[in-house]
Formats: C-alpha cells, sequence, structure tokens
C-alpha cells in the first residue's frame, strides 16, 4: 500500500527519525520538529526545483507541460488511485474509518464558506471566487501530510494507543497512513469530479473578464481581438448553417425531381399530374418479415442505444474521468476478496507478479512528475496566458482561505472532540496528528495539473503553490506539530 508514497518521502526522514532522534531524546524538542519539518518540505522543494531549471533551460515548455499532465492524468495517476486503494480496504476498515468521511465533510464545508466570505470580501467575479474555492478545499493530504506522518510516528512519544495490542511504531505510522488515505481518496472523487468539472472547468473569454463594481454594476474588459474573433466565428457559423440547409434542399428536391420523372417518362398522359415522389422500398414486391429472434435483438439494441443516449448516462459520462474509473476499479477490486487476494495479498500469483507490478510502477510516477510540472508552473513563461485583474486578490484570498481561516474554527472543534468524545478512531493518538496537520496543509499540487489542462489562472496557481509551499509550509508545520503535541497532552 505505501510504496509510492515511500519512494518520495519516507526513505531519508525514516532512517533519521529512528536513529538521531528516537534513539537520543524520546521527547522531542522544538529543534527536532523544525528539523523534520524543513526535511519534509525542502524534499519537495528540490524535486519542485529541477522542473523549474527544466523550464528555464527550455527542456520542459508549456506544450510540453501540458502533454505530461494530460499523461498524467489519463495513465499514471488512475494506476496511482488503484494501487494505493485497492489492497487497503476491507469492510471492516471501511466501519471503522467511518468518522473519517464526517470529518472531511465537516473541514470541508467550513473552508467552503471560508473562501465565499474572502471572495464577496474581495469583489472577486464567479470564475475567480471558484478558484479560490479550490484552493481552499482541496488540501495536499499525500506529500506533505505523508512525509510529516511518517516521521512523528517514530520520533513523538505516547503515540501508542492502548485498544491495540502490542501496538509499535510501525502500526501507528500504518494507522496514520491508512487515516490519510481515505481522506486523500475522498478528496480525490471530489477534486476531479467538482474541482475539474465546476470549479476550475475551462471558461470563455468574456466569463473571465466579467468584474462587479462595488455598486453593483457588471464591467466587461474586452479587446479588439477578442470581439472580431466572436464577431467573425459567429459570421463564419450563420454562413455555414445557410448554405448546408440550401445545398442540403437543393440536393434533395433535384434527386426527387430526376427519379420521378424516370418513373413517369414510359406515359405520356401523365405529364400534367403532379410529381409523386416514390421509394425503391415501395416497389418491392415482397416485403421482408423479420423472425422473432431478430425483432427482439432489434428491440434489444435499440433500447441499449436509448440507455447509453440518455441525459443520465450522458451527463454521467461527462462527470468521470480516469482517475474516478480508477476509483471504481479499487473499490469493487477490494470489495471481492478472491480479486483482492489476486492482485494484492498472493504475491506468489502470476496476476501480481505481472498486472500488478506493472501498475504500481506506473503509478509510481506520478507524483514525481506532477512536482516536476509544478517547478516548471513557477518559471514564468511568455506562451501562458497573463495574470488576471485582481492576481493579488485571488492568491491572497487562497491562502486565508485554505491555511488560515479554517484552522482557527477546525482546531478547537478537534481538540474538543479528542478530549470528551472517546468513540472509533478519536481515541487514536496519530489521529489527532494527522487531522491537525491536514487542517493546516497548503493547497494540493495536483490542482496545478486541473490548473493546466482546463487552461484556466495558471500565473494564479503558481503563485498560490509558491506562497503556500517555499513561504508558509515551514512555520505553519512547525506550528500545527506542536499544537497538537499540546492538546493530546491536554486530551490525556
Amino acid at each position: 500500500m505505501l510504496q509510492t508514497l515511500l519512494t518520495l518521502v519516507s526513505d531519508s526522514t525514516l532512517s533519521i527519525s529512528r536513529s538521531s532522534l528516537a534513539s537520543k531524546n524520546p521527547d522531542l524538542s522544538f529543534q527536532s520538529i523544525a528539523l523534520l519539518t524543513f526535511e519534509a518540505v525542502l524534499e519537495v522543494v528540490i524535486i519542485c526545483f529541477a522542473g523549474f531549471v527544466a523550464a528555464r533551460s527550455g527542456i520542459l515548455n508549456t506544450s510540453g507541460q501540458k502533454v505530461i499532465s494530460q499523461l498524467n492524468v489519463d495513465l499514471f495517476t488512475p494506476c496511482l488511485v488503484f494501487i494505493k486503494l485497492a489492497p487497503s480496504l476491507s469492510f471492516q476498515k471501511m466501519v471503522d474509518i467511518i468518522i473519517i468521511p464526517i470529518f472531511y465533510a465537516i473541514s470541508t464545508g467550513i473552508s467552503f464558506l471560508c473562501s465565499k466570505l474572502v471572495g464577496k470580501f474581495f469583489l472577486l467575479n464567479e470564475p475567480e471566487c471558484d478558484f479560490v474555492t479550490a484552493m481552499a478545499v482541496f488540501g495536499n493530504s499525500n506529500s506533505l501530510p505523508v512525509s510529516l506522518t511518517l516521521s512523528l510516528a517514530f520520533t513523538l512519544p505516547d503515540l501508542l494507543w492502548e485498544d491495540i495490542d502490542d501496538d509499535n511504531s510501525d502500526k501507528v505510522a500504518s494507522r496514520g497512513i491508512l487515516y490519510l488515505l481515505i481522506f486523500q481518496q475522498l478528496g480525490q472523487i471530489l477534486r476531479w469530479s467538482w474541482g475539474f468539472n465546476k470549479l476550475l472547468r475551462k471558461r470563455s473569454v468574456e466569463e473571465l473578464n466579467t468584474y462587479y463594481n462595488k455598486d453593483g454594476t457588471v464591467q466587461i474588459i474586452t479587446t479588439s481581438s477578442v470581439s472580431n474573433y466572436s464577431d467573425d466565428d459567429n459570421n463564419n457559423n450563420n454562413r455555414f448553417t445557410v448554405s448546408d440547409i440550401e445545398n442540403t434542399q437543393t440536393i434533395t428536391t433535384s434527386s426527387a425531381i430526376v427519379t420521378t420523372r424516370d418513373e413517369n417518362d414510359h406515359s405520356d398522359d401523365n405529364d400534367n399530374e403532379p410529381l409523386t415522389i416514390t421509394s425503391s422500398n415501395t416497389s418491392s414486391p415482397r416485403p421482408l418479415t423479420p423472425s422473432n429472434e431478430d425483432q427482439n435483438k432489434f428491440f434489444f439494441v435499440e433500447f441499449i442505444k436509448s440507455v447509453y443516449n440518455s441525459s443520465i448516462v450522458q451527463n454521467f459520462l461527462r462527470f468521470m474521468n480516469p482517475p474516478l474509473y480508477a476509483m471504481i476499479i479499487s473499490i469493487v477490486v477490494a470489495s471481492v476478496p478472491f480479486l483482492q487476494n489476486l492482485f494484492f495479498l498472493d504475491q506468489e500469483s502470476f496476476v501480481h507478479n505481472t498486472v500488478t507490478n506493472s501498475i504500481t510502477q506506473l503509478g509510481s510516477v506520478s507524483i514525481p512528475l506532477i512536482l516536476i510540472v509544478l517547478g516548471s508552473n513557477l518559471y514564468p513563461q511568455k506562451d501562458i496566458p497573463p495574470a488576471s485583474k485582481h492576481y493579488k486578490r485571488i492568491v491572497l484570498g487562497s491562502l486565508l482561505s485554505r491555511m488560515i481561516l479554517p484552522s482557527m474554527i477546525l482546531l478547537p472543534i478537534i481538540a474538543l472532540v479528542v478530549k470528551f468524545v472517546k468513540i472509533s478512531i478519536l481515541d487514536d493518538p496519530i489521529f489527532l496528528i494527522v487531522a491537525f496537520i491536514l487542517t493546516i496543509s497548503p493547497p494540493a499540487i495536483q490542482l496545478s495539473q486541473i490548473s493546466q489542462l482546463n487552461n484556466i489562472y495558471q500565473k494564479e496557481m503558481a503563485g498560490v503553490l509558491f506562497w503556500g509551499y517555499v513561504i508558509l509550509t515551514f512555520p505553519t508545520a512547525i506550528f500545527i506539530v506542536v499544537a497538537s503535541l499540546e492538546v493530546l497532552k491536554w486530551a490525556r
């Protein structure tokens, strides 16, 4: 389950955690927390810097970034989702972790409300508000939280759960990763559905440049090139439509006349009669009568076509994308013990040694590519759309809605629940650590992938990720870890 995650975040931090920190100092100091946080952030920064250098040197331009992003969405990300989700789920685990969807719904709702308030305060238009909402509700639950959770599981004292027999640091780390994994998959489902199809969807130039003034009036900023393009496009469409109709009518009429005259050439007495159109099927002397079996097949095919072309099915297909298909397949495999054993548990099976290992290799490419593209987005490209009118407002509003305002509401709620509600996994100390880290984590890196695919707010996306990961992550991560330790002592 953790192969792809450990590839990026665990090797260096776990070695340091076990040897130098856990053995020498059972009480984690402020300096140790700062070191762990700095290592986790620096690992992400180094990989992003490689993408920045590739973009600066001309190896990875905007078109190349879009190709990599599309390949990642259609191939590597679905493989990553399948490998991480399918082997870790079971019916019993789904029952035990039912509290996680509730926590996710509450945190997402609070972040959503914060983003709407910020959007109104900064007078953002609808596309800008949707962008800020996407930044607020889709936090990073993968690279940075995973590295911190793995490191802290082996270094923080008093993380063992009394409900688990023979609990140890390895089991603590596994539970923390499982909590993150479920939270991440919930975010993936919402990110690639609501986020991809609504919040960060493709927008027209007019929609992006429609602003609302303080007095409520609408201001539309357009250029001559945009209006000329729209006028020409509309004129071309009109000419094409009229021409098509006229050509179709002319061809149809002449065909009917020729056919009718050919049929009436044998009679001179009918010259004054009106022309009639006859079809070749009516002249058939023996109409074919299909058998009952053929009729059943015909009705079945027509029924399948009608269901496929129905609005419900078409809306569902437009709603779906490769990562969502991978999640559905993962749930099916996890729900069938035979399939889960065939793909993952039986490591000697032919399917595991071929199909599963191949999917694992493909999935392990996803996160590094996302970070490479993220770093390349930080380099100012000349061929991407310019920044919007409210660039600074969008970046500031996104950071406030994601990392500042929701945490002021959620952190006290989490602390009180952990203190007074002793049910399910709320009594697990590592759950408190994970919940605190997720509350203040920066926006998800995959949002840059969606922004680039839909060609929307790419400069704003780069600004949000730069300030979120390079500037704010280090101090906020230190604060949240120290706060979680204090709450853990108070709850006990």
